[in-house]
């Protein structure tokens, strides 16, 4: 089943620590693997900043949204985020699941429904 990723993050005091340069090799690494996810069947919705106007905003700056074939997929995806250290540099937040019908959910909701 298709799996929606999020990502909310802020700069960690390690990226500001690097140089430009460094920034920019890492960032280029980055839309690399990007650019790739499109053959491995993964939707790339948006990459953002998080509007300062936004009502009740989250306390990240930044947001990526994927939508992921598979559930396997994206503890695959999860891994891999690790092991690029992107971490190091980014304080983050995930958000993930399946993707499901909008009614669905508000209806389990209603009944206090929460995730398995």
């Amino acid at each position: 089943m298709q799996q929606i990723f999020i990502e909310l993050y802020n700069y960690a005091p390690a990226w500001s620590k690097c140089s430009e340069t460094e920034r920019t090799d890492l960032v280029n690494k980055v839309i690399e693997a990007a650019n790739g996810l499109k053959s491995a069947g993964v939707d790339v919705i948006a990459y953002g900043k998080n509007s300062r106007e936004t009502d009740r905003r989250a306390s990240y700056d930044f947001f990526c949204v994927y939508r992921v074939p598979s559930v396997e997929f994206q503890r695959e995806f999860e891994r891999q985020i690790t092991a690029s250290g992107w971490y190091n540099y980014f304080e983050q937040v995930n958000i993930s699941g399946a993707a499901e019908d909008y009614a669905d959910v508000l209806l389990g909701n209603a009944k206090m429904v929460r995730p398995g």
